[in-house]
């Protein structure tokens, strides 16, 4: 690329045209950064979900459906 050859190319558009062309593509591309980031928490939320599940899926025998429990705190308070 010639130092001379303009980095943009666009015949016949002016000034004006050419930073609002620019304007939308950098609003574009902060809307797609901002969906990728979004993409890579929701990703990993899901994989804690995936995580919870294998847990639960390895600890419940079949057709026995069982999770952890402990007694409520204000149970305890009331029976006293």
């Amino acid at each position: 690329m010639d130092k001379n050859e303009p980095y943009f190319f666009n015949p016949g558009w002016s000034t004006e045209q050419l930073e609002d062309w620019l304007n939308q593509q950098r609003l574009h591309l902060a809307h797609h950064n901002k969906l990728k980031v979004e993409r890579a928490a929701l990703l990993k939320q899901l994989s804690e979900v995936d995580a919870a599940l294998e847990y639960y899926a390895n600890s419940v025998t079949p057709g026995e459906l069982s999770f952890p429990w402990d007694p409520s705190p204000l149970l305890k308070a009331h029976q006293k």
